[in-house]
Parts: structure tokens; C-alpha cells; sequence
């Protein structure tokens, strides 16, 4: 309980702040609101001490950069844009912490930027982005978090039908992290009103393979790679092993995917008529949904592949509480969210490895966390 209290209480703030946002129409105030939750962002995120996992590799990359930029990106192996960005901070102010603030101000602009063009309450909008992979995100996935958020807001040139300005943000984004090149296809997929019965087939199709853990991953890889190489597919085989998934099938997490699709197929034309973007955050999320139960054999894979398209729970679910006609069936889906969203942030920080401290109050050395580190590695795994 102690690692995920300050996660706790960054919600439940941001909580308090969605409430009075809600209930004050003063355009003043919710211009102080929005300004508070992003000075609250930076303040927790910007100057986070030594969090989570991805920064054992982090800082000793960045704190090798030197003057050469070609000799570093091949040491670092990082992506062409994200080493020019750190590169260049690296020459400004050398410090690690501050190149940490820079990469969260970059993150909280794309975002704030973001959920103004989509969303009317902008501390609920944050809610749900921190419950749903944003913490991870604002955290570990410093290259990925960047891409994604560039990629997010390139998406109204898909019904604007700027396909150069669309191609030439992702390779923009994939300069970050090359996962992004895997939203260049999406132009022409993500933006259409596709039959609702099909989507809903294809959702329950994806719920018998997560209950019954049909192995279609698997099986796929396994044919395909037995053809070509032997070799490769006894590697193949092998990984898939290690990263199988274990555990109870009807956790509070697939209980929520399961009610999430449920929820926009009953609200789906009432959803898509909210905005002429709809279908793109609607399709997102059932991506997102697609891929966690085609691929819940393994867990890692799952969890890396669908968190591409998370954005579209942090609009789906805001465009939800519009389609409900009766104001009790409001309550009960924030009720729902507040519930959920606390239980998955305990969940999510609890381990070890989550234990947070902030520079500003607390200073702890690289090689005291990496002792730390090593002996709390598998923590979270356990628990």
C-alpha cells in the first residue's frame, strides 16, 4: 500500500479537480483548473527520482553521451530523434533529472494539446490516461511515450485527408521509437464505419480465446516459422514459453474490457455521431481490445502490442458519460470508473519497483537504486 500511495493520491487529486471543473462553468476557473493539473503533472512526473525500471538503462546511456552524435546513437542504439533531442539537451544542461523534466514537458504539451481538441473536462481526460497505461508511459517508455503522442495528434489529418502530413508525423514519431511506423497503415483503416455486427463478432471470437486460452499466436508463428527455419521456430517456441501467461481468466481487468465492449456496442451509433473523429478512437479501443484477448497467451506481447492504442480509452470513456440518457446510469458508470481506475492504480504501483520519491524532497544516488533494483527486480512479477 505505501509504494502505491502517491499514485493513489495523484488521482484521487486529479479527482477532485474533474468534480469542480464539472460544476463551475467560470471559464477562469477552468483555465487555473487545467493549469494546476499540468503543473501537478510536471511536478510528479518531472521530477520523479529513480522509478519503475526502464531508467537502469537510461541513465548510463545519457550520461555516456559525448561530442560526437554518430558514435553515441550507436552506442546508445536509440532511434535518430530521441538521440538528437538528448544530445542536445545533454549540451544545454548535462544534468539526467533535467533531461527528465524536458522529456515530461514535451509529453504533458503533445497531451494537454491533445484532450483539448477532443475532450471538455481536461482532469478527467488525465485520470484516465494515468489508470490506462499512462503512468507506464510518464515513466518507463520515454522513446515510446513521445511517439505516441505525436501520433495522437496527427490523427485529424485522417478525416481532414492529408495523407502527406499524416505519413511524413509518423516517420516523425518513428524517429522516437520505431513502433510508430506501425501507424502508417492505420490512415486507411481507422477512420471508416465498419459493420457493428462484425466488430462484435470478431469481440466474442477474441473473448473465447482469452476464456478457453486458445494458443493462436502460437500456432500461427509456429506454422509460419516451420516452413522457413527450424531453427527459428525452436526459438520462436521457446520465447513464447517463457512470456505464456498465468493466472486467473476472469480477473477484475478482463472484467472491464469485457463490460468496455459491451458498453460501446450498446452506444456505438450514439458514440460515432459525437464527433466526425469518432470511428478512430472507437476502432482504436476495440484494437486495443482485439489484440489484449487474441494475444493473452502472452503476456508481455499482450500488453506491449495493445498499449499502442490505448488513446482510445482516454476518449472513448470521457464520450461514454454523453451517451447515457438517465442520470443514474451516469453515477454508476463514474462510479465504476473511480472504482476501477483506484483498484488498477493500486494494483499497477504496489511493487517495489514502483516506489516513488521526488528529487525535490529526497535524493537518492543511481548506484544506491541500482542496489535496490537488483535485489527488488522480480518483485512485481511476484506479487
Amino acid at each position: 500500500m505505501n509504494n502505491a500511495l502517491p499514485y493513489l493520491l495523484l488521482v484521487l487529486v486529479y479527482g477532485l479537480l474533474a468534480f469542480y471543473y464539472q460544476h463551475t462553468q467560470t471559464r477562469m476557473y477552468r483555465t487555473y483548473i487545467s493549469a494546476l493539473c499540468i503543473i501537478i503533472f510536471i511536478f510528479f512526473f518531472g521530477f520523479r527520482g529513480f522509478i519503475y525500471y526502464d531508467w537502469i538503462n537510461y541513465y548510463p546511456s545519457y550520461e555516456s553521451i559525448g561530442g560526437n552524435f554518430a558514435t553515441d546513437m550507436q552506442r546508445t542504439r536509440w532511434e535518430p530523434g530521441f538521440m538528437l533531442l538528448a544530445f542536445t539537451i545533454k549540451h544545454i544542461y548535462p544534468s539526467y533529472q533535467f533531461f527528465i523534466w524536458v522529456c515530461t514537458l514535451i509529453n504533458i504539451s503533445l497531451l494537454v494539446r491533445f484532450f483539448n481538441r477532443y475532450v471538455d473536462n481536461l482532469p478527467l481526460a488525465l485520470i484516465v490516461f494515468l489508470c490506462m497505461n499512462g503512468i507506464v508511459l510518464s515513466t518507463d517508455l520515454m522513446r515510446n511515450s513521445i511517439a505516441i503522442l505525436i501520433f495522437i495528434n496527427i490523427l485529424h489529418y485522417i478525416p481532414e485527408r492529408k495523407p502527406i502530413h499524416y505519413f511524413f508525423w509518423c516517420l516523425v514519431a518513428a524517429s522516437f521509437h520505431t513502433t510508430a511506423l506501425c501507424f502508417i497503415p492505420l490512415y486507411f483503416i481507422l477512420n471508416r464505419s465498419y459493420n457493428k455486427w462484425l466488430l462484435l463478432s470478431i469481440f466474442m471470437v477474441a473473448n473465447l480465446v482469452y476464456i478457453f486460452h486458445i494458443p493462436v499466436l502460437k500456432s500461427l508463428l509456429s506454422l509460419f516459422f516451420g516452413f522457413i527455419s527450424p531453427t527459428m521456430k525452436q526459438w520462436i517456441d521457446s520465447y513464447l514459453t517463457m512470456d505464456a501467461t498465468t493466472g486467473s481468466v476472469l480477473s477484475i481487468g478482463y472484467i472491464e474490457r469485457l463490460l468496455t465492449g459491451i458498453l460501446v456496442f450498446c452506444y456505438l451509433d450514439r458514440l460515432r455521431s459525437l464527433r466526425k473523429e469518432s470511428n478512430i478512437f472507437i476502432n482504436s479501443l476495440l484494437i486495443f481490445l482485439y489484440l489484449f484477448l487474441f494475444l493473452s497467451e502472452f503476456r508481455t506481447i499482450s500488453m506491449r502490442v495493445s498499449g499502442l492504442f490505448s488513446y482510445g480509452y482516454w476518449i472513448v470513456w470521457v464520450d461514454l458519460l454523453k451517451c447515457f440518457y438517465y442520470r443514474n446510469n451516469r453515477i454508476l458508470f463514474i462510479s465504476f470508473l473511480a472504482i476501477y481506475c483506484l483498484l488498477k492504480t493500486y494494483s499497477n504501483n504496489k511493487s517495489k519497483m514502483s516506489y516513488y520519491y521526488n528529487v525535490l524532497f529526497e535524493n537518492r544516488t543511481y548506484t544506491e537504486r541500482a542496489l535496490d533494483f537488483n535485489r527488488n527486480y522480480y518483485d512485481g512479477e511476484k506479487k
